[in-house]
């Protein structure tokens, strides 16, 4: 009985605290993108061999990759299913990936802000829609209101 108690109260939480960090990764990416669109060079670098003629396009992507994020997010809520985060956490990462391989290819610096942004959207939907997502059904199992 207490272990259940105990394993309730650890699952709770770490569920709280994915919910605040998705949250806080959603409005960072929006901010971000914001940021990224005017052309500032606050977060990533203006590097020129990166953002030359594609410029427009690297910025748009993120604003596009914002969308896309609230987009899947109203579609979990609404269906209370968030194991899609999972599929969008390994998309993020396999960003994080292409992006190093792009660069690797045709010689381009790649600012290294790219790849910490990239793991840390990953990480986040990749955490939020495991302990939200699979973990529902073990409050379930157990009676437990997630509200």
């Amino acid at each position: 009985m207490n272990a259940t108690i105990f394993n309730q109260k650890i699952l709770s939480s770490l569920t709280m605290l994915s919910a605040i960090n998705f949250n806080a990764a959603v409005i960072f990416l929006l901010v971000i993108s914001v940021i990224s669109a005017t052309g500032s060079s606050l977060i990533f670098d203006n590097n020129s061999d990166l953002y030359g003629p594609l410029a427009s396009n690297l910025r748009l992507m993120l604003i596009y990759l914002t969308l896309s994020q609230f987009a899947v997010y109203c579609f979990c809520s609404y269906c209370q299913s968030y194991r899609l985060l999972i599929l969008v956490g390994l998309f993020w990462l396999m960003l994080m990936g292409s992006i190093e391989y792009y660069g690797m290819i045709n010689q381009i610096s790649i600012d290294e802000n790219y790849r910490w942004f990239f793991l840390y959207m990953g990480i986040s939907n990749l955490a939020y829609g495991y302990l939200y997502g699979f973990n529902k059904s073990w409050y379930q199992d157990n009676k437990i209101d997630l509200k």
